[in-house]
């Protein structure tokens, strides 16, 4: 039996999620919505909150890693944008923000990419 895309997106976010919870990270949101798309997870370490990327490919993890282009990561900032504008608790609360990135591929193998891409100053 084939696993359908959405199936194997919900089993790597569960990966990816309890690899994350395991090195100390508390999830706040999971597939936030905003009307620039969805961040995967919305999760907090110490005073940051932290925007995560969840991506599975099959093949070598740099499939995954390279399936996250440009139009990807501004629309994962402006929902970012988006959160805060409409939570401002978290925005008071957690003055440090980050991407990061979760790989997942065929191989079993997960690679977490912490602060994996800045925020462009047309964000701000």
């Amino acid at each position: 039996m084939e696993i359908t895309a959405d199936k194997q997106g919900r089993l790597s976010e569960e990966k990816a999620r309890l690899f994350l919870e395991n090195k100390g990270y508390k999830i706040a949101f999971h597939r936030y919505k905003t009307p620039y798309g969805e961040i995967d997870f919305l999760m907090i370490k110490e005073k940051t909150l932290i925007a995560v990327e969840v991506k599975y490919r099959n093949g070598p993890v740099s499939n995954a890693a390279a399936s996250i282009t440009l139009h990807q990561k501004r629309r994962i900032q402006n929902a970012l944008l988006h959160f805060l504008q409409n939570q401002p608790f978290y925005a008071a609360e957690y003055p440090f923000l980050r991407f990061d990135v979760v790989l997942l591929c065929s191989s079993k193998a997960i690679v977490h990419i912490p602060n994996a891409w800045q925020i462009e100053s047309e964000f701000l």
